[in-house]
């Protein structure tokens, strides 16, 4: 479980974000936003299995 607790954070950060409007509403705004957390969590996950957590 705590493997998927940085990614749900992230998505729930931008649900929130995305959801009360802290962004701007334009489209190209939100794909852009969308586009950032998806490399994020690309980056996480190509990290997490590079070095694995507790195998150090």
């Amino acid at each position: 479980m705590l493997y998927w607790l940085p990614r749900l954070f992230v998505l729930v950060l931008a649900g929130i974000v995305i959801g009360f409007g802290l962004i701007p509403q334009t489209t190209d705004e939100v794909a852009r936003t969308l586009l950032m957390i998806v490399l994020g969590l690309g980056l996480l996950s190509l990290t997490l299995h590079i070095f694995p957590p507790g195998q150090q």
